[in-house]
């Protein structure tokens, strides 16, 4: 590993394949590796800037270790989950036709929160399930960094921020290189609604971290696999 950290990546490749099959294994050998795997391996895949690894490993750990927990959260996430697409969806296209407007290329999508992150964010703030707001997130994907902070401007003009609830990650990067404009506003029907903003390359960097940079340094432009 202190030679070459793509050893670590493997591990990472191979502890998601094991929670993939993790079926057959007796409720014992389930719950270790579970629980080792929220210990160890996602924050592993954290500080390697690899998100698309880390939420992987965490949602799939958090059925074998906490069931009953994880199946509360399923249930409570399915009831809203029809009205939550919908002002999703709607604020998606207002954001699009207000960008295009404006000239902007950009590409919007939409994340759902990650079951882990909701419990164990209720778990660490002592609240309820129905005072998380951000279950859903939109992420706005733009060209250049002048871009990210020109539609940051856009969403705010569309929608009220909501004070305390905007952060800089693109001048102050995470340790981990994670670079994003993080914004809160009252969307649809004044539902509270995260917006992501971030160029195409750090969109990269945020799903596959230190991989990413390997591409780059490659000059390589196809995305990793």
């Amino acid at each position: 590993v202190a030679q070459d950290v793509r050893v670590l990546i493997v591990k990472l490749a191979d502890r998601v394949h094991n929670l993939r099959t993790l079926d057959p294994f007796p409720p014992e050998r389930r719950n270790e590796i579970a629980h080792e795997t929220l210990q160890v391996f996602a924050p592993l895949a954290h500080r390697l800037g690899i998100m698309r690894l880390k939420w992987e490993l965490e949602d799939r750990a958090f059925k074998y270790a906490y069931p009953e927990e994880f199946e509360a959260t399923v249930r409570k996430v399915e009831k809203t989950r029809e009205q939550r697409l919908h002002l999703m969806d709607e604020a998606m296209e207002t954001i699009r036709n207000r960008l295009a407007g404006e000239g902007m290329k950009a590409e919007i999508n939409g994340r759902p929160k990650h079951l882990y992150s909701i419990w164990n964010k209720q778990r660490q703030q002592l609240i309820d399930f129905e005072s998380i707001h951000d279950l859903t997130a939109i992420r706005v994907i733009v060209e250049t960094v002048p871009e990210c902070y020109h539609a940051l401007g856009l969403v705010h003009s569309l929608w009220p921020p909501i004070t305390g609830e905007y952060t800089d990650h693109i001048a102050l990067p995470k340790s981990n290189g994670y670079q994003s404009l993080h914004t809160k506003v009252l969307g649809p029907n004044h539902e509270p609604m995260e917006v992501q903003i971030r160029t195409r390359a750090m969109h990269l960097e945020a799903e596959y971290g230190i991989a990413a940079h390997w591409k780059y340094k490659e000059g390589s432009s196809t995305s990793p696999a």
